[in-house]
């Protein structure tokens, strides 16, 4: 038997959080109502914190979607070529913009939110904490959270005024058992069902074969840190039981870097026809049927 409550997991995946956000949108057209008026319980990482701290505010999928649309080229806006060479610690890409879009959009601190929300980050005070914004963070703005849980290194400069907070993904990509955690400490523990999105798809992995260190980091890096793997799920579907536990991840043959903005088309037309596909068994999950 299901459970009573929904919980919506949605890992990282930078630019192609423009998926799950199109999924959401399609999704509501068929329910008829917000999810975010279904659900009682959020978590996301990185890009899938936007989401999850959105749809905790009430936005609707669409109206995600379309923030992810009109905002995606100025949230990956790259610094030059020059800047970068002139200052070899330069990140890719200058976050202000990506602050200005959450400040803008996300009013009050964690603690405002009426529903429960979990938002895994990195503080980096000269040694790695794991750090989970959560409803009891009363003196953390929500765009602040946000933009730490996003802060990708080699991609944003760290949040912060030290500087000292990085993507809650270097530990908690997919933040499923997060969630699952944070339901058993506030007395939900066996009473919720969680809808998990796999924001980077699944793709199968072939590589294989020694590496240099460069290689070795990059695997590292790409393959496991910002990767939405199987051992978060393992947990939480162990806890909960396999059919509380709807994972939305379409196979794919190749992964899309998270910062190519060319191929946002291709993954809105993946995430759509998969869609078509689940979307009669994901109403019954997310009806309790």
């Amino acid at each position: 038997m299901l459970n009573p409550y929904l919980g919506i997991s949605i890992s990282g995946g930078g630019a192609l959080g423009i998926g799950p956000a199109h999924f959401l949108s399609n999704l509501e057209i068929d329910l008829g109502f917000s999810i975010s008026s279904k659900a009682t319980a959020f978590a996301g990482t990185s890009t899938g914190s936007i989401i999850a701290s959105l749809l905790a505010d009430d936005w609707s999928g669409n109206n995600i979607y379309d923030m992810y649309s009109s905002n995606i080229s100025k949230i990956f806006d790259k610094y030059s070529y020059f800047k970068r060479i002139l200052n070899p610690k330069s990140p890719k890409y200058d976050n202000s913009q990506l602050k200005e879009i959450l400040k803008n959009n996300l009013h009050g601190n964690m603690s405002d939110y009426k529903k429960i929300i979990c938002i895994p980050t990195t503080q980096t005070n000269g040694k790695n904490v794991e750090k989970v914004w959560d409803n009891e963070d009363y003196s953390c703005s929500k765009w602040f959270a946000v933009l730490s849980s996003c802060s990708a290194p080699t991609y944003f400069t760290p949040a912060g005024d030290s500087k000292n907070y990085i993507d809650g993904g270097m530990w908690a990509n997919d933040p499923i058992e997060v969630l699952d955690s944070e339901l058993c400490k506030v007395g939900f523990k066996n009473k919720f069902r969680i809808l998990s999105f796999n924001t980077g798809m699944k793709v199968p992995n072939d590589d294989k074969g020694d590496k240099n260190l460069l290689g070795w980091g990059k695997y590292i890096l790409n393959d496991w840190v910002a990767r939405t793997g199987n051992g978060e799920l393992f947990k939480a579907q162990q806890h909960l039981g396999k059919e509380n536990i709807c994972r939305l991840e379409p196979i794919i043959k190749k992964s899309y870097e998270m910062d190519d903005l060319t191929v946002l088309d291709t993954v809105t037309e993946i995430w759509d026809n998969y869609y078509k596909t689940v979307k009669n068994d994901v109403i019954k999950f997310i009806l309790n049927k």
